[in-house]
């Protein structure tokens, strides 16, 4: 398993253990020839607490609209980004029918910023972003059934609310090489989708995924009222998303290339894309009201590399992504504007000792004029440096600092009241951040 995109790995909370007396049973029947697995997965509870200081040196009440909200926000100040827990019941290594189930729930800060408007943002006064940014937000990321079914292989089937295979970085921060989130899983990549997906190994080192999930990323769309409509169509069109994904793991499992696609024939809400010149993009957490039943696709491809040479103290990995969204109109108007967008990124993470870690990311992205990018008008191009500094201070105690610096087109600004976009004049930057970061896993 490669740690970069490594879930926390979970404690076992309860197991079922063999029962006594079963031990000359057991034995015979493998004697016969049949698989008898004495221990099967229990319920597992894991999580995290991740709290940190962040200080953004830009003007007073500017703000970085393409980080995540308690990211981009001006000065200094301790934040609690989450807690974070995981309970689960894992299927077991045994192709047969099976069923279990996972889920995951975030509080704090880090639910406010994300999982818009799928989370709920506690009673805070709403700030200039809509986020209450406080610690009594929650957010439930996953929540899904898991069935084996003993077809080939097997194929393992979810139900429910789940994080689809896109992008190399994942919600949870402890799990990402840096500790705040690159500009493409903030801008780019969907956090979570609803619906089923199968996952299915022809062989040992490629696993395939195919999906039909519901219309829209980020949020359930059925029964939620997107701008006063309780309904999973875009106009009359039922707009599902189709998901289609393939992995391939290294023969020493040392390497993995995954890619994927999310399509949806009929668009998809969120994300809230703009009009250029006049109205700015909301991002890929708030759903636009313009959005019609028109063609989306989200393409995306990445990789990772440990050099057995470097003796597992190296970690390379990068990562692609672009799309394109037909379906953007202009108000009172009926013709349809193509949307698109491009992103890359590159992480380097070297274990100076089994104390201390250095990790570096850089990434760009770019949107068309109709945006996707939060407040922004197009079209434009951002870049971003980020370096951290790792301490593994006991086995569940990790400390980390971090320095970043974002520069391009409209890097940071003040909002102007209630459209939300940002005042002239903008910046181009540079932006800088420092933050220190603890986290406590179990």
């Amino acid at each position: 398993m490669l740690p970069a995109r490594a879930q926390s790995d979970p404690t076992l909370a309860t197991t079922s253990a063999a029962v006594p007396g079963t031990a000359e049973l057991q034995k015979a029947l493998e004697e016969g020839g049949i698989a008898v697995q004495t221990v099967r997965p229990g319920i597992r509870l894991a999580g995290y607490l991740d709290s940190s200081f962040v200080d953004n040196f830009i003007p007073p009440n500017a703000r970085i609209p393409t980080r995540m909200a308690d990211d981009g926000i001006a000065g200094g100040g301790f934040n609690f980004n989450a807690v974070r827990l995981l309970l689960e019941r894992p299927l077991d290594d045994q192709n047969r029918w099976e069923m279990g189930f996972r889920v995951d729930l975030f509080a704090g800060q880090d639910a406010a910023s994300m999982g818009g408007p799928d989370n709920l943002a506690g009673l805070g006064v709403p700030t200039e972003a809509g986020n209450a940014r406080n610690t009594s937000s929650f957010l439930l990321a996953e929540a899904y059934i898991l069935l084996r079914i003993p077809v080939g292989n097997a194929i393992d089937l979810k139900i429910g609310k789940f994080v689809p295979p896109l992008g190399f970085e994942v919600m949870e921060r402890p799990a990402n090489l840096n500790f705040t989130y690159g500009n493409l899983y903030s801008n780019l990549i969907p956090e979570m989708v609803t619906g089923t997906e199968a996952v299915y190994r022809p062989v040992d080192w490629v696993e395939t995924t195919l999906g039909v999930l519901d219309g829209s990323f980020n949020a359930a769309r059925a029964g939620f009222p997107f701008f006063g409509e309780s309904t999973n169509s875009l106009g009359s069109a039922e707009a599902y998303l189709f998901l289609a994904s393939a992995a391939f793991d290294a023969p020493a499992r040392n390497a993995r290339l995954v890619a994927s696609a999310l399509y949806g024939p009929d668009g998809a809400d969120p994300p809230g894309f703009g009009l250029a010149p006049s109205i700015p993009g909301s991002g890929v957490f708030v759903q636009s009201p313009l959005n019609r039943a028109a063609p989306f696709f989200l393409g995306d491809i990445w990789g990772e590399w440990i050099p057995k040479a470097a003796r597992d103290r190296i970690l390379l990995a990068w990562e692609a992504t672009g799309g394109f969204y037909e379906g953007v109109a202009a108000p009172g108007a009926d013709s349809l504007q193509a949307s698109h967008w491009l992103g890359a990124s590159l992480w380097a993470r070297y274990q100076i000792s089994s104390f201390v870690s250095f990790a570096l990311r850089t990434d760009w992205i770019h949107a068309s004029a109709n945006e996707i990018l939060p407040e922004h008008i197009g079209p434009e191009d951002i870049w971003s440096v980020t370096g951290t500094v790792g301490f593994d201070i006991w086995e569940n105690l990790m400390v980390r600092t971090e320095f970043r610096m974002d520069w391009g087109a409209a890097i940071y600004g003040t909002p102007i009241f209630p459209t939300g976009t940002l005042l002239f004049p903008l910046s181009s930057g540079p932006a800088f951040l420092w933050a220190v970061e603890t986290v406590y896993s179990f």
